[in-house]
C-alpha cells in the first residue's frame, strides 16, 4: 500500500510541473506580447503625413477627414503613427470643441479682521485695469456647516454694492460629500471685492477665518471647426410635409463623417420656407434617413446674400438630406453647401532625425493605445503646434486580413460533424434497445 501510494504521487508529479510550465510560458508569451511592437499587417490603409518645412514648434498636429473616418474605427482608437523606419509615434487625439474655463486673477488681501457679531472679513484688491471677473473660490475650515457669506463691490474703496448673497455648505455623512465653496455672480468690473462669513450658530462657537480666496473669471475657448464643401446632386421635386417642395441630397465624402452644421449658399433675394434636414448612410446600404434638425429658411428683401447656417447635435453619416416646403412658390436656388463639425486633431512630437510619418488606420480589432504622451499633454499648448497635412488615403502594402474562423473557411465541416454526431446517437439509441428488449425477455422466460 505503501509503495502504491508512492508510486501515484510520483505519478502526479509530472502534471504539476506540466501545468506549472504551461503557465510560465503564457505569462511569457503575454509579457512578449506588451513590449513588443505592433505588427502593421492587420491595418488596412495608410497616408503619408507632410510635415511643415519651417517646423519649430516641439509638437506636430494634423487634422483627421472623412477619409480617415471612412476607414478608421469609430472612435478613432486605431489610428497609429509610425516613422517611416518603423518607430512607433506616441501621439494624442483631441476633439477640438469650444468649451469654458475658469482661469484666476491676481489680488491683494488686506483688512483681514473680525466683527463684533462674530463674522469675518476680507477686502480684495484686483489692480487698476479692473479685469472682468464672475466667481469666487473660498477656502473654508471644518465640516458640517451652513454659513452665509455676503460679497460687495467697490470702485474706489468706499461706497460699496451688493453682488451676492449665498450659503456656502459642506456635508459629509455615510461616504457622501456636498462641499460648495465656489461663489458666482454676475460679470463684474469692481476693483475691490469685500466678503463677510457669517458663522454657523449650530457648529461655530467664533469666527471662522476665511482662508485663501480666489478670484476667477470665466473665459470662453474657441474650438476648431472641420469646413467642407458637400457635393449637392440635383433638386428634385417631392412632397413635403406641407405642400410640394424640393429636395436635395449631399455627399460628404466619407461613410461615417461627422457632421453638426450646414451653411447653405441661397441665390434668391427673400424667400420664407420651412425646411428638413435628415441624415443617412452611404447609398445601397440600407440605412434609413433620420431628421436631424427642422426650421425655418428666411431672408427679408434687402438683407445681405450670406450663407443660412442650420445647427445641430452632431452626428456621422454619409449623406444629407434637405427638403423644403415651396408650396406655390418658385424652387430656391441652391448653389452650395458646407458642413462642418469639431475638428478631429492628433498631436505628436517628430522624433528627431525623421523627416517624415505614416498614419496608418483600419483595424476593427485594434485597441485604444493609451500612450502617456496623450494623458501628460496640457490641453493649450504653448507654443501652439505646426500644422501638417495628410496625404491621400492607400492601401497598406503589408497588409493581411484577419483569418477567417474555422466554420466560415469550411462550412461543410459543420455538417460532417452533425452527421456523424446522429449516426453515433442512432448507434446508442439502437444498442439501447437492443438490450431492453433482451433483459425484457429474460425476465418473461425466468417468470414462466
Amino acid at each position: 500500500m505503501y509503495q502504491r501510494s508512492i508510486t501515484c504521487r510520483w505519478a502526479a508529479f509530472p502534471s504539476w510541473v506540466t501545468s506549472a510550465a504551461v503557465l510560465f510560458s503564457v505569462a511569457a508569451l503575454c509579457a512578449q506580447e506588451n513590449s513588443s511592437p505592433e505588427s502593421l499587417i492587420h491595418w488596412q490603409h495608410v497616408v503619408a503625413i507632410e510635415h511643415p518645412d519651417d517646423n519649430t514648434a516641439p509638437q506636430v498636429d494634423a487634422i483627421v477627414g472623412p477619409e480617415i473616418f471612412d476607414g478608421a474605427r469609430y472612435d478613432l482608437s486605431d489610428l497609429r503613427v509610425y516613422t517611416r523606419a518603423g518607430e512607433e509615434v506616441p501621439y494624442a487625439l483631441r476633439v477640438r470643441s469650444s468649451r469654458s474655463e475658469r482661469q484666476p486673477l491676481d489680488a491683494r488681501k488686506f483688512n483681514d479682521t473680525k466683527g463684533p457679531d462674530e463674522t469675518s472679513e476680507v477686502t480684495l484688491d484686483l489692480g487698476e485695469g479692473k479685469p472682468e471677473h464672475n466667481a469666487l473660490e473660498v477656502d473654508l475650515l471644518g465640516h458640517n456647516y451652513r454659513r452665509r457669506i455676503e460679497l460687495e463691490g467697490s470702485d474706489d474703496g468706499d461706497e460699496w454694492r451688493p453682488l451676492h448673497d449665498v450659503l456656502l455648505v459642506d456635508f459629509r455623512r455615510g461616504g457622501k460629500v456636498v462641499h460648495d465653496d465656489t461663489i458666482e455672480y454676475p460679470l463684474s468690473r469692481f476693483r475691490y471685492l469685500r466678503i463677510r462669513l457669517h458663522r454657523d450658530l449650530i457648529v461655530d462657537n467664533e469666527a471662522v477665518a476665511i482662508g485663501d480666496v480666489k478670484i476667477l473669471r470665466t473665459v470662453e475657448i474657441p474650438g476648431e471647426k472641420l469646413t467642407l464643401d458637400a457635393a449637392v446632386g440635383k433638386r428634385e421635386a417631392v412632397r413635403a410635409d406641407a405642400g410640394p417642395g424640393s429636395r436635395w441630397d449631399l455627399e460628404l465624402g466619407g461613410d461615417q463623417t461627422p457632421v453638426s452644421s450646414i451653411d447653405v449658399q441661397i441665390a434668391d433675394a427673400a424667400f420664407v420656407r420651412n425646411f428638413n434636414l435628415e441624415a443617412g448612410g452611404p447609398p445601397n446600404s440600407g440605412s434609413p434617413f433620420t431628421s436631424v434638425a427642422r426650421g425655418v429658411l428666411r431672408r427679408r428683401a434687402g438683407e445681405p446674400l450670406g450663407p443660412m447656417r442650420v445647427e445641430f447635435s452632431e452626428t456621422r453619416a454619409a449623406r444629407l438630406r434637405l427638403i423644403v416646403t415651396d408650396n406655390r412658390n418658385p424652387p430656391l436656388q441652391v448653389e452650395r453647401v458646407q458642413f462642418a463639425a469639431d475638428a478631429r486633431q492628433i498631436v505628436f512630437t517628430i522624433p528627431q532625425g525623421t523627416d517624415s510619418c505614416k498614419l496608418y488606420f483600419g483595424n476593427p480589432e485594434a485597441e485604444d493605445p493609451g500612450y502617456d504622451f496623450a494623458r501628460n499633454l496640457p490641453k493649450k499648448l504653448e507654443p501652439e503646434s505646426d500644422r501638417a497635412t495628410l496625404g491621400g488615403r492607400v492601401a497598406n502594402p503589408i497588409y493581411e486580413p484577419e483569418p477567417l474562423p474555422f466554420t466560415e473557411r469550411w462550412p461543410w465541416m459543420v455538417y460532417l460533424v452533425l452527421g456523424l454526431a446522429c449516426l453515433v446517437l442512432a448507434a446508442i439509441a439502437t444498442s439501447l434497445s437492443r438490450t431492453a428488449i433482451a433483459v425484457h425477455d429474460s425476465v418473461t422466460e425466468a417468470a414462466a
